[in-house]
């Protein structure tokens, strides 16, 4: 026969911890429920607002490029300065990371290389994703510099490629760029490393033979500088 619990009185009651810890937050509740209302509503306010302006950020972003991209699809006069106010507004997004390279292989066209290394740099700076987008900024800051005659300089931002993307398709047209900008300069160690690793690493590729033509003149003492 099971054995009846004892009635706790209210004198045992206020003995009991739990009871006690209990009845403070149910009284905590009930005096403090309009501020802990006021606390959770403004946090969910909050997070709305923040995912409203966000979607309304988007919204604008996408608007302004499909308006830039437009212009410069038909040749419309005012395309490169909308072009530069979307990158310049939204530098770092996804879309700015094409509309970058559009405005640095324009200015290139245009030789006008202060602008062009801009736009190159800034999109070495801040993207990396894409490897096909990357050999055009690279090769065309590398361009920039070999027209400026700093062909070291060059050299060493088509070895940065090669760090930057291991794995990619170009590493034998990189490799060669740096070694043809490293001869160029005079700087004929640095150019034999570049076309050694051709040979070595892609003996069947088309930079190849171009490679044992470089190594050969650098044997007989000849210089680019």
């Amino acid at each position: 026969m099971l054995k009846k619990h004892k009635k706790l009185t209210k004198k045992e009651m206020k003995k009991d911890p739990f009871l006690i810890f209990t009845a403070q937050v149910v009284d905590y509740i009930r005096d403090e429920w309009i501020k802990i209302a006021s606390i959770v509503f403004g946090v969910i306010f909050i997070v709305a607002l923040s995912l409203f302006l966000v979607k309304t950020k988007n919204a604008s972003e996408l608007k302004m490029y499909d308006v830039a991209i437009n212009a410069f699809t038909t040749n419309q006069p005012e395309a490169i300065d909308l072009l530069v106010k979307f990158a310049d507004k939204y530098s770092g997004s996804g879309n700015a990371e094409a509309v970058m390279l559009k405005l640095g292989n324009h200015y290139f066209a245009e030789k006008n290389y202060e602008s062009a290394e801009k736009y190159y740099s800034e999109y070495i700076k801040k993207y990396s994703g894409n490897p096909i987008y990357g050999l055009n900024a690279y090769c065309g800051l590398g361009g920039i510099y070999e027209e400026q005659g700093e062909f070291a300089k060059a050299g060493e931002l088509y070895e940065s490629f090669v760090a930057k993307y291991k794995d990619s398709t170009f590493l034998p047209m990189m490799r060669l760029n740096a070694g043809k900008a490293y001869y160029s300069a005079g700087e004929n160690e640095s150019a034999r490393d570049n076309f050694n690793v051709i040979i070595n690493e892609f003996g069947n590729s088309q930079e190849n033979q171009e490679a044992l033509f470089y190594l050969e003149m650098i044997s007989n003492g000849t210089t680019g500088a």
